[in-house]
């Protein structure tokens, strides 16, 4: 066989590969999406235990997986973190950043976290970081990029930075044990740089298997904090901006950076 004809074939079999890979996913999605048709009204367990498994995060999401579940999401009315994480966990990437654009400032360490992952999401990844940094600053006690010039937060601030009742590491900890936050943005970075011919056969869902854990955990921290009820106001939560914060914010719904405008 001559190398064009092979090279002809070679290719051939690869779109077979990615096409029979594409209805595979498809299948999958449709029967998650029967499992995920609940009885009315909806509750957050139900709706966390059936759409984690679902969470696609490893590439960049074009679309939420269920569109139709956003409103039922926002019918909960739980605490806006937890609306914001169920919205990441359905790939819903404006529906939460709606939510976490209101909480990026100490003592909102749930919010700002949540804001470096739907970053890395999109695929922004030095902004990731340095919402993870703020995370840890917070977290510590200092005020934001502000560490090494040993300016502390308010001691109110900071006791609002930690976990519910019985939880005694701080939100850092919590999610992601003796693991750098920043291992996981490092991680998905350099699996997108892959062509698809230099990608495992594990290395997507190794990486999937891994968001979804810290989603949960974060879930879970901000469940234990906040409890699972209704917040009839949710601008209870809200926090307000740092000029810096304000500043950026400013930036990217209005003018020409980043992702999206509002």
């Amino acid at each position: 066989m001559s190398q064009g004809i092979y090279e002809r074939v070679l290719s051939l079999n690869r779109h077979i590969t990615l096409l029979k890979r594409a209805s595979t996913n498809q299948s999958f999605y449709r029967r998650i999406a029967d499992t995920t048709t609940m009885s009315t009204p909806e509750t957050l367990s139900a709706l966390s235990k059936n759409l984690m498994p679902t969470t696609r995060l490893a590439s960049p999401p074009h679309h939420s997986t269920f569109p139709e579940l956003t409103a039922t999401i926002s019918d909960l009315r739980v605490h806006p973190t937890i609306e914001a994480a169920l919205h990441l966990v359905n790939s819903d990437l404006p529906s939460a950043h709606f939510l976490v654009r209101h909480m990026q400032a100490a003592p909102a360490v749930e919010g700002m976290l949540l804001h470096g992952i739907l970053h890395r999401a999109e695929g922004d990844f030095n902004n990731a970081r340095a919402w993870v940094g703020d995370v840890r600053d917070a977290c510590e006690g200092y005020q934001p990029k502000k560490k090494d010039e040993d300016l502390k937060l308010d001691s109110e601030v900071f006791e609002k930075t930690r976990g519910g009742k019985g939880i005694e590491k701080s939100l850092v900890e919590y999610v992601y044990g003796s693991t750098e936050p920043a291992e996981l943005i490092d991680d998905v970075e350099a699996f997108r740089k892959k062509k698809m011919g230099q990608r495992g056969n594990k290395d997507e869902e190794e990486i999937e298997v891994r968001i979804r854990r810290e989603l949960e955990m974060v879930l879970e921290w901000c469940k234990r904090k906040f409890g699972e009820g209704e917040w009839k106001d949710a601008s209870s939560a809200w926090v307000k901006n740092s000029e810096e914060i304000s500043k950026m914010s400013n930036d990217m719904t209005s003018g020409d950076k980043g992702h999206r405008k509002f």
